[in-house]
């Protein structure tokens, strides 16, 4: 093992705030799982990657790169389905893979991402590169659970033509420590980017979410949308930016973060960033960290509820709506999970 940096600012600021990025312990997965895919018609083995996807680190990019390489091309105007299922138990604990997704002019794809396994998992390795032609429309759903002792690192880059659209809702419900990385870049007039992620830490989980969206063409907009709770003695870094580029008029962008302590010992921070060269754009960023409303406890008790009732219906009605924009076969399994964490009471 060796100590990386991962995740770092676009624009530094105080080293003594230790935020610029995050030092881990890194090692090379062992390889040994492989990707189940629920449709191959549009699948082929290989993938080019750009030089400019910058991945959490150069070691965790490469530890992607090394593994399976697959290219999934929607041609012009077709429309698609697809569920990419990765398992993480016994002899087969590490994964490692990277995906070239490219949609042509038209093309319409709904991805699920479903990552699960043992207690034996030790690490997940992806790197994904979406590649979107004009008028191109992508929804990706992606759901990770249990795998308690893994270390799960999720890079991805977007690249948007005129009037794309990608819209990504995650779940990061799982693993010991939870890195993801994604850059967004809007080229195209009109293109537009979401990012919603649900989160959930408890004992002494990791969670380092980065989200980076460039606006280029005129009009664009993007989102990026966090919400989740911290129990026990978790931590979660949240770094997200909207860079408005001299050129880009008429763009709109909002970031925000929206996290529940449940636990005095839990760790919150929350990095929103707005950077700007354009005059004629609208940003908006925001954040917030509390513990649950003692009224509206006392509120929902008022009602018959109990205390840990009136907690978990408080929790799940921040993170519902972005449940609900899951693909539908995974909206229960990831209430399940969020209640399943929620009742363990952070332990």
């Amino acid at each position: 093992m060796k100590e990386i940096a991962i995740n770092r600012l676009p624009v530094l600021t105080y080293r003594y705030l230790k935020t610029n990025d995050t030092k881990i312990l890194f090692s090379a997965p062992q390889v040994s799982a492989a990707a189940d895919f629920s449709d191959k018609t549009y699948v082929t083995v290989g993938a080019e990657f750009p030089e400019n996807f910058e991945g959490a680190s150069s070691e965790t990019l490469a530890a992607a790169l090394a593994g399976e390489k697959y290219t999934i091309t929607i041609p012009s105007g077709m429309q698609a389905k697809l569920t990419i299922e990765i398992k993480l138990e016994n002899q087969h604990a590490d994964y490692a893979g990277a995906y070239h997704f490219l949609l042509q002019k038209g093309a319409k794809l709904e991805l699920v991402w479903k990552l699960s396994g043992t207690e034996a998992a030790q690490g997940s390795y992806l790197a994904s590169y979406y590649e979107l032609e004009d008028a191109a429309e992508l929804k990706i759903s992606k759901l990770q659970a249990d795998l308690a002792e893994a270390t799960l690192y999720d890079q991805r880059f977007f690249k948007l033509g005129k009037a794309a659209k990608a819209d990504v809702a995650s779940a990061e419900l799982g693993g010991k420590q939870v890195i993801v990385h994604s850059r967004g870049a809007l080229n195209g007039d009109e293109a537009a980017l979401t990012e919603r992620t649900v989160y959930t830490g408890t004992g002494k989980q990791h969670l380092d979410l980065f989200y980076h969206i460039d606006h280029w063409g005129k009009k664009t907009v993007s989102l990026i949308d966090g919400k989740g709770a911290l129990a026990g003695e978790a931590k979660k870094i949240f770094r997200s930016t909207l860079d408005f580029h001299r050129g880009c008029a008429g763009s709109e962008g909002e970031e925000g973060d929206y996290a529940i302590q449940l636990s005095p010992k839990a760790k919150n921070i929350s990095l929103p960033l707005l950077l700007c060269t354009e005059d004629n754009v609208a940003g908006n960023h925001a954040s917030s960290a509390g513990q649950v409303s003692e009224e509206d406890v006392y509120y929902l008790m008022s009602r018959g509820f109990s205390w840990e009732e009136a907690r978990r219906i408080i929790v799940e009605s921040l993170m519902r709506p972005i449940v609900d924009s899951l693909e539908t076969s995974l909206q229960e399994e990831t209430l399940e999970e969020i209640r399943r964490k929620l009742d363990a009471k952070g332990e």
